[in-house]
Protein backbone atom coordinates (compact mmCIF):
# COMPACT_ATOMS: atom_id res chain seq x y z
CA UNK A 1 0.00 0.00 0.00
CA UNK A 2 1.32 3.41 -0.90
CA UNK A 3 2.21 5.90 2.00
CA UNK A 4 1.14 9.48 2.12
CA UNK A 5 4.01 11.31 3.73
CA UNK A 6 3.45 14.78 1.74
CA UNK A 7 -0.62 14.59 2.82
CA UNK A 8 0.72 13.82 5.98
CA UNK A 9 3.49 16.46 6.36
CA UNK A 10 1.34 19.17 5.26
CA UNK A 11 -1.54 18.31 7.70
CA UNK A 12 0.80 18.38 10.40
CA UNK A 13 2.09 22.30 9.45
CA UNK A 14 -1.53 23.44 8.86
CA UNK A 15 -2.88 21.87 12.00
CA UNK A 16 0.22 23.42 14.05
CA UNK A 17 -0.52 26.97 12.47
CA UNK A 18 -3.64 26.94 13.43
CA UNK A 19 -3.02 25.76 16.98
CA UNK A 20 -0.86 28.40 17.13
CA UNK A 21 -3.38 30.67 16.97
CA UNK A 22 -6.05 30.06 19.41
CA UNK A 23 -7.87 31.97 22.10
CA UNK A 24 -5.31 31.77 25.65
CA UNK A 25 -9.31 31.35 27.26
CA UNK A 26 -9.14 27.85 25.25
CA UNK A 27 -5.04 27.55 26.00
CA UNK A 28 -2.70 29.08 27.36
CA UNK A 29 0.78 29.20 25.58
CA UNK A 30 2.00 26.94 27.90
CA UNK A 31 -0.95 24.56 27.08
CA UNK A 32 -0.58 25.06 23.25
CA UNK A 33 2.81 23.98 23.17
CA UNK A 34 1.58 20.71 24.97
CA UNK A 35 -1.03 20.43 22.33
CA UNK A 36 2.09 20.66 19.82
CA UNK A 37 4.56 18.77 21.07
CA UNK A 38 1.68 15.88 21.40
CA UNK A 39 0.44 16.69 17.62
CA UNK A 40 4.25 16.09 16.58
CA UNK A 41 4.46 12.79 18.21
CA UNK A 42 1.01 11.69 17.00
CA UNK A 43 1.95 12.21 13.29
CA UNK A 44 4.63 10.67 13.28
CA UNK A 45 3.52 7.87 14.31
CA UNK A 46 0.49 8.24 11.80
CA UNK A 47 3.29 8.33 9.22
CA UNK A 48 4.98 5.41 10.68
CA UNK A 49 1.85 3.66 11.23
CA UNK A 50 -0.34 3.94 8.94
CA UNK A 51 -3.01 1.31 10.18
CA UNK A 52 -4.13 3.67 12.86
CA UNK A 53 -5.36 6.46 10.33
CA UNK A 54 -6.17 9.38 11.79
CA UNK A 55 -7.76 7.60 15.00
CA UNK A 56 -4.52 8.40 16.65
CA UNK A 57 -5.26 11.85 16.57
CA UNK A 58 -8.29 13.20 18.86
CA UNK A 59 -11.20 14.38 17.51
CA UNK A 60 -11.04 17.88 17.48
CA UNK A 61 -7.25 17.90 15.88
CA UNK A 62 -9.08 15.61 13.23
CA UNK A 63 -11.91 18.13 12.78
CA UNK A 64 -9.51 20.86 12.46
CA UNK A 65 -7.73 19.01 10.12
CA UNK A 66 -10.84 18.26 8.18
CA UNK A 67 -11.95 22.23 7.93
CA UNK A 68 -8.47 23.82 7.20
CA UNK A 69 -8.20 21.46 4.16
CA UNK A 70 -11.51 19.28 3.15
CA UNK A 71 -8.93 17.08 0.89
CA UNK A 72 -7.44 15.94 4.72
CA UNK A 73 -10.84 13.85 4.83
CA UNK A 74 -9.98 11.41 1.70
CA UNK A 75 -6.42 11.24 3.69
CA UNK A 76 -8.37 10.10 6.86
CA UNK A 77 -10.79 7.44 4.63
CA UNK A 78 -7.47 6.29 2.43
CA UNK A 79 -5.79 5.39 6.41
CA UNK A 80 -9.04 3.98 7.56
CA UNK A 81 -9.20 1.23 4.46
CA UNK A 82 -5.78 -0.28 6.06
CA UNK A 83 -7.39 -0.37 9.48
CA UNK A 84 -8.19 -3.86 10.99
CA UNK A 85 -11.74 -3.16 11.65
CA UNK A 86 -12.82 -2.19 8.29
CA UNK A 87 -10.75 -5.01 6.54
CA UNK A 88 -12.70 -7.17 8.90
CA UNK A 89 -15.82 -5.76 7.68
CA UNK A 90 -14.55 -5.60 4.02
CA UNK A 91 -14.21 -9.78 4.89
CA UNK A 92 -17.77 -10.08 5.51
CA UNK A 93 -18.98 -8.15 2.48
CA UNK A 94 -16.93 -10.28 0.05
CA UNK A 95 -17.92 -13.74 1.44
CA UNK A 96 -21.76 -14.01 -0.79
CA UNK A 97 -19.41 -12.53 -4.03
CA UNK A 98 -17.78 -14.40 -6.73
CA UNK A 99 -14.50 -14.53 -7.53
CA UNK A 100 -14.80 -11.96 -10.08
CA UNK A 101 -16.60 -9.32 -7.86
CA UNK A 102 -13.76 -10.30 -5.04
CA UNK A 103 -11.10 -9.33 -7.60
CA UNK A 104 -12.79 -6.08 -8.85
CA UNK A 105 -13.46 -4.55 -5.66
CA UNK A 106 -9.92 -5.29 -4.49
CA UNK A 107 -8.19 -3.92 -7.65
CA UNK A 108 -10.32 -1.00 -7.44
CA UNK A 109 -8.73 -0.21 -4.23
CA UNK A 110 -5.74 -0.54 -5.28
CA UNK A 111 -6.23 1.83 -7.75
CA UNK A 112 -8.00 4.09 -5.80
CA UNK A 113 -4.99 4.13 -3.03
CA UNK A 114 -2.37 4.66 -5.69
CA UNK A 115 -4.06 7.44 -7.39
CA UNK A 116 -5.44 5.83 -10.07
CA UNK A 117 -9.11 7.26 -10.35
CA UNK A 118 -10.18 6.71 -13.74
CA UNK A 119 -9.62 2.98 -13.37
CA UNK A 120 -10.89 2.78 -9.57
CA UNK A 121 -14.02 4.09 -10.81
CA UNK A 122 -14.56 2.19 -14.03
CA UNK A 123 -14.07 -1.04 -11.36
CA UNK A 124 -15.96 0.36 -8.77
CA UNK A 125 -19.15 0.86 -10.96
CA UNK A 126 -18.93 -2.33 -12.00
CA UNK A 127 -18.32 -4.06 -8.40
CA UNK A 128 -21.49 -1.94 -7.51
CA UNK A 129 -23.91 -3.69 -9.92
CA UNK A 130 -22.73 -6.99 -8.41
CA UNK A 131 -22.79 -5.73 -4.84
CA UNK A 132 -24.55 -2.70 -4.21
CA UNK A 133 -24.49 -2.96 -0.50
CA UNK A 134 -20.61 -2.54 -0.32
CA UNK A 135 -20.92 0.60 1.41
CA UNK A 136 -17.08 0.99 1.72
CA UNK A 137 -16.61 1.01 -2.18
CA UNK A 138 -19.81 3.25 -2.37
CA UNK A 139 -18.19 5.62 -0.49
CA UNK A 140 -15.23 5.74 -2.24
CA UNK A 141 -17.07 6.28 -5.09
CA UNK A 142 -18.58 9.17 -3.33
CA UNK A 143 -14.86 10.48 -2.34
CA UNK A 144 -13.61 10.13 -6.14
CA UNK A 145 -16.57 12.26 -7.31
CA UNK A 146 -16.12 15.38 -4.47
CA UNK A 147 -12.33 15.44 -5.03
CA UNK A 148 -11.79 14.46 -8.23
CA UNK A 149 -14.30 14.60 -10.06
CA UNK A 150 -15.92 17.46 -8.94
CA UNK A 151 -19.06 16.45 -9.52
CA UNK A 152 -21.10 17.01 -6.33
CA UNK A 153 -24.41 15.41 -7.21
CA UNK A 154 -22.88 12.22 -7.62
CA UNK A 155 -20.83 12.37 -4.95
CA UNK A 156 -23.75 13.11 -2.55
CA UNK A 157 -25.41 10.50 -4.17
CA UNK A 158 -23.19 8.32 -3.10
CA UNK A 159 -22.69 8.94 0.12
CA UNK A 160 -26.01 9.12 1.00
CA UNK A 161 -25.94 5.04 -0.47
CA UNK A 162 -23.02 4.12 1.52
CA UNK A 163 -24.59 6.14 5.26
CA UNK A 164 -27.77 3.92 3.89
CA UNK A 165 -26.47 0.42 3.75
CA UNK A 166 -23.63 1.33 5.88
CA UNK A 167 -25.87 1.45 9.11
CA UNK A 168 -26.57 -2.42 9.48
CA UNK A 169 -22.91 -3.38 9.66
CA UNK A 170 -21.27 -0.50 11.11
CA UNK A 171 -22.65 2.67 12.90
CA UNK A 172 -19.72 4.88 12.48
CA UNK A 173 -18.94 4.27 8.40
CA UNK A 174 -22.89 4.92 8.31
CA UNK A 175 -22.01 8.13 10.11
CA UNK A 176 -19.21 8.97 8.51
CA UNK A 177 -20.63 8.80 5.22
CA UNK A 178 -23.66 11.13 6.31
CA UNK A 179 -20.95 14.45 7.78
CA UNK A 180 -19.89 13.74 4.29
CA UNK A 181 -22.98 13.98 2.47
CA UNK A 182 -23.24 17.31 4.73
CA UNK A 183 -20.60 18.35 3.28
CA UNK A 184 -21.39 18.22 0.26
CA UNK A 185 -24.87 19.96 1.17
CA UNK A 186 -22.79 22.93 2.25
CA UNK A 187 -21.24 23.11 -0.81
CA UNK A 188 -24.57 23.15 -2.78
CA UNK A 189 -25.71 26.33 -0.74
CA UNK A 190 -28.01 23.50 0.86
CA UNK A 191 -27.08 24.53 4.93
CA UNK A 192 -30.73 23.30 6.03
CA UNK A 193 -30.27 19.64 4.14
CA UNK A 194 -26.46 19.63 6.01
CA UNK A 195 -28.29 20.16 9.43
CA UNK A 196 -30.82 16.92 8.38
CA UNK A 197 -28.00 14.94 7.60
CA UNK A 198 -25.91 15.67 10.95
CA UNK A 199 -29.39 15.12 12.56
CA UNK A 200 -29.33 11.42 11.35
CA UNK A 201 -26.12 11.04 12.38
CA UNK A 202 -27.21 11.89 15.63
CA UNK A 203 -29.68 9.68 15.59
CA UNK A 204 -27.88 7.10 14.92
CA UNK A 205 -24.99 7.68 17.45
CA UNK A 206 -26.19 10.23 19.47
CA UNK A 207 -22.96 10.40 21.91
CA UNK A 208 -20.65 10.82 18.85
CA UNK A 209 -18.30 13.70 19.32
CA UNK A 210 -17.59 14.49 15.18
CA UNK A 211 -21.76 13.95 15.48
CA UNK A 212 -22.36 16.55 18.04
CA UNK A 213 -19.27 18.62 16.87
CA UNK A 214 -20.72 18.58 13.26
CA UNK A 215 -24.58 18.94 14.41
CA UNK A 216 -23.46 22.29 16.16
CA UNK A 217 -22.00 23.61 13.36
CA UNK A 218 -24.66 23.33 11.01
CA UNK A 219 -27.54 24.07 13.84
CA UNK A 220 -25.27 27.63 14.44
CA UNK A 221 -25.51 28.09 10.16
CA UNK A 222 -29.04 27.45 9.81
CA UNK A 223 -29.21 30.04 13.19
CA UNK A 224 -30.25 27.53 16.08
CA UNK A 225 -27.82 28.90 18.42
CA UNK A 226 -29.37 27.25 21.49
CA UNK A 227 -29.41 23.25 19.87
CA UNK A 228 -25.79 24.44 18.45
CA UNK A 229 -24.28 25.52 22.36
CA UNK A 230 -25.97 22.55 23.53
CA UNK A 231 -24.20 20.04 20.87
CA UNK A 232 -21.11 22.12 21.05
CA UNK A 233 -20.57 22.14 24.82
CA UNK A 234 -21.64 18.26 24.89
CA UNK A 235 -18.49 17.25 22.14
CA UNK A 236 -15.89 19.91 24.15
CA UNK A 237 -16.90 18.00 27.29
CA UNK A 238 -16.17 14.70 25.64
CA UNK A 239 -12.85 16.49 23.28
CA UNK A 240 -11.67 18.92 24.62
CA UNK A 241 -9.77 19.53 21.47
CA UNK A 242 -12.53 19.99 19.60
CA UNK A 243 -12.83 23.90 21.34
CA UNK A 244 -9.18 24.34 19.50
CA UNK A 245 -11.64 23.38 15.83
CA UNK A 246 -14.63 25.31 16.80
CA UNK A 247 -12.30 28.46 17.17
CA UNK A 248 -11.52 29.01 14.10
CA UNK A 249 -14.53 26.95 11.82
CA UNK A 250 -16.28 29.62 10.08
CA UNK A 251 -19.86 27.31 10.00
CA UNK A 252 -20.07 29.30 13.45
CA UNK A 253 -20.45 32.39 12.85
CA UNK A 254 -23.57 32.96 13.50
CA UNK A 255 -22.87 32.02 16.80
CA UNK A 256 -19.74 33.95 17.46
CA UNK A 257 -20.38 35.91 20.78
CA UNK A 258 -22.82 32.83 22.18
CA UNK A 259 -19.84 30.25 21.38
CA UNK A 260 -17.28 32.63 23.31
CA UNK A 261 -19.75 32.70 26.21
CA UNK A 262 -19.52 29.23 26.70
CA UNK A 263 -15.63 29.05 26.30
CA UNK A 264 -15.49 31.47 29.32
CA UNK A 265 -18.70 29.57 30.95
CA UNK A 266 -16.75 26.03 30.77
CA UNK A 267 -13.36 27.63 31.67
CA UNK A 268 -15.25 29.06 34.90
CA UNK A 269 -16.67 25.80 35.77
CA UNK A 270 -13.17 24.14 35.07
CA UNK A 271 -12.10 26.73 37.66
CA UNK A 272 -14.68 25.72 40.57
CA UNK A 273 -13.56 22.29 39.88
CA UNK A 274 -9.74 22.90 40.54
CA UNK A 275 -10.19 25.16 43.40
CA UNK A 276 -12.24 22.15 44.74
CA UNK A 277 -9.72 19.85 44.78
CA UNK A 278 -7.01 22.36 45.64
CA UNK A 279 -8.83 22.45 48.78
CA UNK A 280 -8.54 18.88 49.41
CA UNK A 281 -5.15 18.68 48.70
CA UNK A 282 -4.69 22.01 51.02
CA UNK A 283 -6.72 19.67 54.35
CA UNK A 284 -4.65 16.49 53.11
CA UNK A 285 -1.43 18.41 53.63
CA UNK A 286 -2.44 19.51 56.96
CA UNK A 287 -3.28 15.62 57.72
CA UNK A 288 0.22 14.99 56.82
CA UNK A 289 1.29 17.46 59.19
CA UNK A 290 -0.55 16.78 62.07
CA UNK A 291 0.28 12.90 61.76
CA UNK A 292 3.74 14.00 61.37
CA UNK A 293 3.25 15.21 64.91
CA UNK A 294 1.52 12.58 66.18
CA UNK A 295 4.13 9.60 64.81
CA UNK A 296 6.54 11.85 66.79
CA UNK A 297 4.76 11.88 70.01
CA UNK A 298 4.39 8.02 70.27
CA UNK A 299 8.48 7.54 69.45
CA UNK A 300 8.25 7.00 66.01
CA UNK A 301 11.79 8.08 64.43
CA UNK A 302 11.92 6.85 61.10
CA UNK A 303 10.45 9.68 58.96
CA UNK A 304 12.59 9.88 55.99
CA UNK A 305 10.24 8.86 53.71
CA UNK A 306 7.27 10.42 55.19
CA UNK A 307 8.64 13.50 54.61
CA UNK A 308 9.80 12.85 51.31
CA UNK A 309 6.22 11.78 50.71
CA UNK A 310 5.24 15.36 51.68
CA UNK A 311 7.72 17.03 49.66
CA UNK A 312 6.00 15.22 46.27
CA UNK A 313 2.98 16.70 47.94
CA UNK A 314 3.76 19.92 47.95
CA UNK A 315 5.80 19.87 44.58
CA UNK A 316 2.28 18.70 42.45
CA UNK A 317 0.67 21.43 44.55
CA UNK A 318 2.97 23.96 42.93
CA UNK A 319 2.31 23.06 39.67
CA UNK A 320 -1.43 22.54 40.16
CA UNK A 321 -1.30 26.12 41.02
CA UNK A 322 1.17 27.28 38.29
CA UNK A 323 -1.56 25.78 36.14
CA UNK A 324 -4.52 27.39 37.99
CA UNK A 325 -2.27 30.70 37.61
CA UNK A 326 -2.93 30.16 33.33
CA UNK A 327 -6.36 30.61 33.80
CA UNK A 328 -7.08 28.24 30.30
CA UNK A 329 -9.84 25.99 29.77
CA UNK A 330 -6.69 23.45 28.87
CA UNK A 331 -4.12 24.05 32.00
CA UNK A 332 -7.71 23.62 34.04
CA UNK A 333 -8.26 20.25 32.62
CA UNK A 334 -5.01 19.88 33.08
CA UNK A 335 -4.75 20.35 37.01
CA UNK A 336 -7.87 18.80 37.54
CA UNK A 337 -5.94 15.68 36.48
CA UNK A 338 -2.89 16.28 38.11
CA UNK A 339 -5.02 17.21 41.36
CA UNK A 340 -6.27 13.83 41.50
CA UNK A 341 -2.83 11.62 40.58
CA UNK A 342 -1.46 14.03 43.64
CA UNK A 343 -4.61 13.28 45.52
CA UNK A 344 -5.02 9.61 45.24
CA UNK A 345 -1.20 9.06 46.04
CA UNK A 346 -0.99 11.28 48.48
CA UNK A 347 -3.68 9.38 50.21
CA UNK A 348 -1.99 6.14 49.55
CA UNK A 349 1.68 7.47 50.89
CA UNK A 350 -0.52 8.70 53.98
CA UNK A 351 -2.05 4.92 54.61
CA UNK A 352 1.33 3.64 53.86
CA UNK A 353 3.05 5.01 55.95
CA UNK A 354 0.85 4.70 59.06
CA UNK A 355 1.01 1.42 58.08
CA UNK A 356 4.49 1.01 58.55
CA UNK A 357 4.47 2.97 61.62
CA UNK A 358 1.95 0.46 63.24
CA UNK A 359 4.27 -2.43 61.99
CA UNK A 360 7.20 -0.91 64.17
CA UNK A 361 5.24 -0.49 66.88
CA UNK A 362 3.46 -4.21 66.76
CA UNK A 363 7.32 -5.61 66.47
CA UNK A 364 8.35 -3.27 69.73
CA UNK A 365 5.67 -5.34 71.57
CA UNK A 366 6.55 -8.46 70.41
CA UNK A 367 10.05 -7.55 71.37
CA UNK A 368 8.97 -6.44 74.79
CA UNK A 369 6.35 -9.76 75.24
CA UNK A 370 9.39 -11.76 74.54
CA UNK A 371 11.52 -9.66 77.30
CA UNK A 372 8.49 -10.16 79.62
CA UNK A 373 8.50 -13.78 79.26
CA UNK A 374 12.19 -14.16 80.19
CA UNK A 375 12.09 -12.02 83.48
CA UNK A 376 13.76 -13.36 86.37
CA UNK A 377 14.65 -12.58 90.16
CA UNK A 378 18.32 -12.27 89.86
CA UNK A 379 19.61 -14.29 92.91
CA UNK A 380 18.33 -17.55 92.44
CA UNK A 381 21.23 -19.09 91.67
CA UNK A 382 22.67 -17.70 94.67
CA UNK A 383 19.51 -19.36 96.90
CA UNK A 384 20.50 -22.99 94.86
CA UNK A 385 23.90 -22.99 96.40
CA UNK A 386 22.59 -22.05 99.78
CA UNK A 387 20.23 -24.68 99.95
CA UNK A 388 22.18 -27.12 98.73
CA UNK A 389 24.87 -26.12 101.77
CA UNK A 390 21.95 -25.86 103.97
CA UNK A 391 21.01 -29.62 103.49
CA UNK A 392 24.68 -30.84 103.42
CA UNK A 393 25.55 -28.74 106.29
CA UNK A 394 23.95 -30.69 109.10
CA UNK A 395 25.14 -33.61 107.56
CA UNK A 396 28.99 -32.93 107.71
CA UNK A 397 28.51 -31.30 111.26
CA UNK A 398 26.76 -34.08 113.10
CA UNK A 399 29.20 -36.67 111.75
CA UNK A 400 32.49 -34.62 113.28
CA UNK A 401 30.96 -33.13 116.24
CA UNK A 402 28.40 -34.78 117.92
CA UNK A 403 28.35 -32.73 120.94
CA UNK A 404 24.62 -31.69 122.30
CA UNK A 405 26.49 -28.08 122.02
CA UNK A 406 27.30 -28.43 118.94
CA UNK A 407 24.11 -29.81 117.75
CA UNK A 408 21.88 -27.04 119.23
CA UNK A 409 24.41 -24.53 117.55
CA UNK A 410 23.17 -26.51 113.86
CA UNK A 411 20.01 -26.20 114.84
CA UNK A 412 19.41 -22.84 115.55
CA UNK A 413 21.70 -21.92 112.53
CA UNK A 414 19.93 -24.21 110.31
CA UNK A 415 16.61 -22.40 112.10
CA UNK A 416 18.03 -19.04 110.66
CA UNK A 417 18.39 -20.26 107.41
CA UNK A 418 14.87 -21.32 107.30
CA UNK A 419 13.97 -17.93 107.92
CA UNK A 420 15.96 -16.42 105.43
CA UNK A 421 15.19 -18.22 102.66
CA UNK A 422 11.87 -17.95 102.32
CA UNK A 423 12.58 -14.11 103.24
CA UNK A 424 14.77 -14.37 99.93
CA UNK A 425 12.43 -16.33 97.28
CA UNK A 426 9.64 -13.69 98.85
CA UNK A 427 12.01 -10.89 97.60
CA UNK A 428 13.42 -12.67 94.35
CA UNK A 429 9.79 -13.07 93.52
CA UNK A 430 8.78 -8.97 94.34
CA UNK A 431 11.87 -8.61 92.13
CA UNK A 432 10.38 -10.49 89.30
CA UNK A 433 6.84 -8.66 89.20
CA UNK A 434 8.48 -5.22 89.44
CA UNK A 435 10.43 -6.53 86.42
CA UNK A 436 6.97 -7.83 84.71
CA UNK A 437 4.93 -4.69 85.89
CA UNK A 438 7.53 -2.18 83.72
CA UNK A 439 7.69 -4.39 80.82
CA UNK A 440 3.33 -4.53 81.15
CA UNK A 441 3.48 -0.99 81.34
CA UNK A 442 5.84 -0.32 77.95
CA UNK A 443 3.74 -2.67 75.97
CA UNK A 444 0.37 -0.81 77.14
CA UNK A 445 2.63 2.06 75.84
CA UNK A 446 2.85 0.84 72.57
CA UNK A 447 -0.42 -0.58 72.49
CA UNK A 448 -2.09 3.19 73.29
CA UNK A 449 0.48 4.31 70.44
CA UNK A 450 -1.07 2.03 67.88
CA UNK A 451 -4.51 2.68 68.91
CA UNK A 452 -3.73 6.10 68.06
CA UNK A 453 -2.06 5.77 64.79
CA UNK A 454 -4.95 3.30 64.02
CA UNK A 455 -7.17 6.39 64.95
CA UNK A 456 -5.79 8.58 62.39
CA UNK A 457 -6.26 5.54 59.76
CA UNK A 458 -9.73 5.36 60.12
CA UNK A 459 -10.48 9.00 60.12
CA UNK A 460 -8.38 9.40 56.78
CA UNK A 461 -10.98 6.64 55.26
CA UNK A 462 -13.78 8.42 56.34
CA UNK A 463 -12.51 11.62 54.70
CA UNK A 464 -11.67 9.44 51.73
CA UNK A 465 -15.27 8.68 50.84
CA UNK A 466 -16.44 12.24 51.44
Amino acid sequence: MPIFPSEIQRARKAVETQVEQTDRVIASNEAIADVISGLDNTFSKVHGTLSTGFSMLDTGLQELCFSIDDGFTELSYKLDLQNETLEAIKEILERPLDTQAKELRKRAEFAYLNGWMDEAEVDLLESEKKNYQDFIALHILGNIYYHHKKNHQKALEYFQKAAKYAAPQSKLDACKALLRAAKVYKELGRAEDAYKSTRLAMDTLSDDAHNLFNHSAYAAMTKRPDESLDCLRRAVLRDPTLFIAADSDERFSNVVQEKEKLKRDLRDKQRQVVEQLREKLTVLRKDFESAKDEAEEVGITGLSQYIKDLDSLDAGVDEIDKLYANNSYFDLLKAERVAHNIHNEGLKAYEGNIEEWIKIKNAAISELESKKGNVKGGCLPWLAGLATWLILFPLIWFNHFPSNENKLAVWIGAGFWLVFIPSVVLFNLMVKKIKRLGISNEIEKENNAIARLSKLKKWKRKIKNV
